[in-house]
């Protein structure tokens, strides 16, 4: 349980299968996350939790294969009706144990939240990649895409299984977003760019400061939301940049709608995304969005949208739209209603259809 969009989406599905009247239980490979207490507090009661270790892995997949056996084993005892993957990085270790488990096998559904061919990626981790999860997809009743787009790619590049993707919404928009005074703090003349997510080098935080460094100036701050290894490298960054008195490495943020709702705009520069949450969480607060071609859907969802863009992934593109917003200086736009199929409710119920399970 860590900062991930994946794990607060994992909760609200819980949430909303449990009120549908289902049994439902989170399963996690370890309690030493850092958000396991909040989002195991924030679930209803109905709801389960059950966590195979109480250590801090090393890593994820360290952890993973440590808690194997103690996963299947419960498989054994509990006899589940369906397993879902929640993503890619747990989907080997859910699938391999439900088709391993001895007594009934469950229904296996494999959710995919980042891309699985990578073009950073060698051609024999490429090749992996595609012979392993080839393998999952195979034995998988459904694999669950987060767009239209993200399917039509995934059908192309494994083309023998191309009838088992299916598109389902993500749980972005919560109940946080509808509450009273969530908007735009009154400033006079600076302008708040926000960043948000872990700080890792997929997200590629050092492109968003070079492009900051290059495309604004005094008049604009930037707030970067999230926590990882590579803080303090960014804030050495921001300083050779001469940009540290103007970014804010605000740690992690539990309100991030209140964080987009008094932004003027929010950047995304990483290398690769599946739906990053944030995006539509963006719109959700009327906040535009400027981003790297980095997941599927990018220019289907944000093209088009009143002070959104969609660039190559370079420092310089980012600049050159961040340069442009800034002299357009056009009041905030209402994007709100684009991002109403990722409410709760909607994922709940496009997640249940695609597990052919009724909607309370």
């Amino acid at each position: 349980m860590n900062q991930g969009g994946t794990n607060r989406v994992l909760c609200q599905l819980a949430d909303g299968f449990a009120a549908s009247g289902y049994e439902t239980t989170i399963l996690s490979c370890t309690s030493a996350g850092v958000l396991n207490a909040h989002f195991s507090n924030s679930l209803r009661q109905g709801v389960k939790t059950v966590s195979f270790s109480n250590v801090a892995w090393r890593s994820r997949s360290w952890g993973q294969v440590r808690t194997f056996f103690r996963y299947t084993r419960w498989l054994t005892e509990t006899k589940p009706d369906i397993v879902l993957a929640t993503g890619n990085n747990i989907s080997w270790f859910t699938g391999i144990g439900a088709l391993l488990a001895p007594t009934r096998t469950p229904r296996l559904l494999i959710k995919t939240t980042n891309p699985i061919i990578r073009e950073r990626d060698s051609r024999f981790i490429t090749a992996i990649r595609r012979r392993v999860y080839g393998a999952l997809f195979r034995r998988a009743e459904k694999v669950l895409t987060l767009s239209d787009a993200e399917t039509a790619m995934l059908q192309r590049q494994f083309a023998a299984n191309s009838n088992k993707f299916t598109t389902v919404f993500n749980a972005y928009i919560t109940q946080s977003f509808d509450r009273p005074g969530l908007t735009p703090a009154a400033r006079s003349d600076r302008k708040v760019v926000a960043g948000v997510g872990r700080l890792v080098a997929q997200k590629n935080f050092p492109r968003l400061l070079r492009a900051f460094a290059q495309g604004t100036d005094e008049n604009v701050i930037l707030k970067i939301a999230g926590d990882g290894p590579d803080r303090k490298a960014l804030e050495d960054l921001a300083r050779e940049l001469g940009i540290a008195d103007r970014v804010h490495f605000l740690g992690f943020v539990q309100d991030i709608p209140a964080l987009l709702a008094d932004a003027d705009l929010f950047i995304l520069s990483s290398d690769y995304e599946g739906l990053p949450a944030v995006v539509v969480e963006a719109l959700g607060c009327d906040c535009p969005v400027i981003a790297t071609d980095c997941f599927a859907n990018a220019r289907d969802l944000l093209e088009g949208l009143p002070g959104c863009r969609v660039t190559e992934l370079s420092a310089e593109a980012l600049a050159d739209a961040l340069r442009d917003w800034l002299n357009a200086d056009a009041p905030r736009p209402s994007l709100r209603d684009y991002a109403e199929p990722y409410t709760t409710a909607s994922s709940v119920r496009s997640h249940l259809a695609a597990m052919r399970l009724s909607v309370a």
